[in-house]
């Protein structure tokens, strides 16, 4: 199949030309009658970009196709040299379809969210994510270095991709956190569609447990645990679950643990699960098998299961002996994993309160982040052992908490 038809540099800085954006976040932007803007679909089987006239009517919003040629673009019986002279013509004198006048009255710019392919240099692959593959790049203007999610497509587009991807963008545009991974935005002027995200030096969590696991002590252990909770404290009270926590989804940036990986992420207090698609077993709540629901408790348990990753040493996933389904019926029946010997009791006893079999009996994630605070207190006194074994304290006036 020939390469994806390219989008014409002229059509690329029409200030209301918003490329693949979806229908549901187009529909939010044109709120008045006459908003209008120009948004396209990929046609995988055709491997060309189809135009449409996005405009708000007294009906609702209509989409209009824009046949386009190497020398004109004609929508209805109103045709011009190019798609911005055909808009100029639109406002000029207003067509009619099924007897309703288009009046366009204001074009509806990109938001400040919605870069372009020229804002950003991306070229070394760090990684793969569930949808496509991620890069390591700079933007342009800043020269920012950051990470780019490019959604991986075999032919054109990928509708379903494309789709998981503008959740993950609508949620984290919405957060501005130390402990949330910084969302820069998205692009969906021509393909590759893309992320543009902060770029966290240090890796992921698991990553950093499972290769420098004998040299990360008590006391970072500890202070990412506190990181991520504040990270989770954050998004609830911005009423969003997570539903994916684990190591492998907080990243660490300049010592600093950052929640990341939002495609599972939705904006509300419970949200429905389908239990016959693939779950994440380990770190699932024994209740959502009952309710098929994810709440703000689920979050908790899921992150009591995080904190016994973050003790694990040498690292391992969590009931990593055990297939799914034994996972499943053994967490159901009450059981949990014992704590590694270097655990602290007190977060012991935090981890035992954030995976209890009752939900309800769970701390909330402010209730959770002020437990740990108050573990933090004292978390400096910790004196490391030279062999395995418990560490035990001494008075110290540094209460950094800082991951190291």
């Amino acid at each position: 199949m020939a390469p994806a038809e390219k989008v014409p540099e002229e059509d690329l800085l029409l200030p209301y030309f918003h490329g693949a954006l979806m229908d549901q976040d187009s529909d939010q932007l044109l709120v008045n009658e006459g908003d209008y803007m120009i948004v396209t679909k990929l046609l995988s089987e055709m491997n060309k970009n189809v135009y449409y006239l996005a405009i708000r009517t007294k009906k609702g919003v209509r989409r209009y196709e824009i046949k386009r040629s190497a020398t004109a673009a004609r929508i209805m019986t109103k045709s011009a040299p190019n798609i911005g002279k055909l808009v100029d013509g639109l406002i000029a004198e207003p067509i009619q379809v099924k007897g309703e006048k288009l009046v366009l009255k204001r074009a509806i710019p990109k938001g400040k969210f919605q870069l372009m392919h020229r804002d950003v240099n991306f070229k070394k692959k760090i990684g793969s994510g569930a949808y496509g593959t991620v890069y390591r790049g700079r933007l342009v203007k800043t020269n920012t270095i950051i990470a780019v999610k490019k959604l991986d497509t075999e032919e054109g587009t990928d509708e379903e991709g494309l789709a998981d991807m503008m959740k993950e963008a609508r949620v984290m545009q919405l957060y501005d956190h130390e402990n949330i991974v910084k969302f820069y935005g998205f692009i969906l002027d021509d393909i590759p569609y893309l992320l543009v995200l902060e770029y966290c030096n240090g890796g992921s969590v698991e990553d950093r447990l499972r290769e420098k696991g004998d040299k990360t002590n008590v006391k970072s252990r500890s202070k990412m645990v506190y990181q991520a909770a504040c990270g989770m404290e954050y998004l609830h009270k911005k009423q969003c679950i997570h539903r994916d926590i684990a190591t492998r989804n907080c990243l660490i940036h300049r010592g600093i643990v950052k929640m990341a990986d939002f495609g599972m992420c939705r904006a509300t207090s419970v949200y429905k699960v389908d239990l016959s698609k693939p779950l994440n077993v380990r770190w699932l709540a024994p209740e959502v098998w009952e309710i098929g629901e994810t709440r703000f408790n689920t979050d908790i348990y899921a992150f009591g299961v995080m904190i016994w990753e973050m003790f694990e040493n040498p690292y391992k996933s969590p009931y990593s002996e055990w297939k799914a389904y034994t996972v499943k019926q053994k967490v159901r029946g009450g059981y949990r994993m014992p704590p590694h010997s270097s655990m602290p009791s007190e977060m012991a006893e935090i981890m035992s309160e954030a995976w209890n079999h009752k939900p309800e009996k769970r701390p909330n994630a402010e209730k959770l982040r002020e437990k740990l605070e108050e573990f933090m207190k004292g978390v400096e006194r910790v004196v490391e052992p030279k062999s395995s074994g418990t560490p035990t304290f001494e008075k110290t006036d540094n209460n950094t908490t800082n991951a190291e």
